[in-house]
């Protein structure tokens, strides 16, 4: 008889020991999620912030906006390496590869190259995509990353 009582002790201290465990595991899981949430909130307004004025893409740049696209890359690239920490291993090829276009094409894109698009309308072709055009793209890739709320 006092063999059951003990049987029925260390089951119940067992199942008390599982039902702890369980619940840290499922706090430790908001925490995470609550941390990738905010590193993806901040990683959303520092682009949008350092694009301020070049995104959404104004219909005519001035030469000065133009030196933005170059200057936007070490703030870009800082948010990224924060955010990148919180992403699942099988979107992150996709990420770094979104971010490395983006720089590049930031690096390549001028103004003079922006103005010669939009003069040459005779030609271009339909499928031709211009420097600004190219530019919303990287960007929107950048941002398809993170989940709006």
């Amino acid at each position: 008889m006092i063999d059951n009582y003990i049987a029925y002790i260390a089951i119940a201290v067992g199942l008390i020991i599982i039902t702890f465990s369980a619940l840290y595991m499922v706090r430790q899981g908001r925490r995470k999620e609550e941390a990738a949430k905010q590193a993806a909130n901040a990683f959303r307004e520092i682009v949008l912030n350092e694009l301020k004025g070049v995104y959404p893409i104004p219909r005519y740049l001035d030469k000065d906006v133009c030196d933005k696209f170059k200057a936007s890359i070490p703030a870009v690239e800082s948010a990224a390496a924060e955010f990148r920490k919180f992403m699942a291993s099988s979107q992150a090829g996709l990420f770094d590869d979104a971010l490395k276009t983006y720089c590049d094409h930031c690096n390549k894109i001028t103004w003079e190259s922006c103005v010669t698009y939009n003069l040459s309308v005779e030609l271009k072709k339909p499928e031709d995509e211009g420097p600004k055009e190219i530019f919303r793209q990287n960007v929107n890739a950048l941002l398809s990353f993170v989940k709006e709320e």
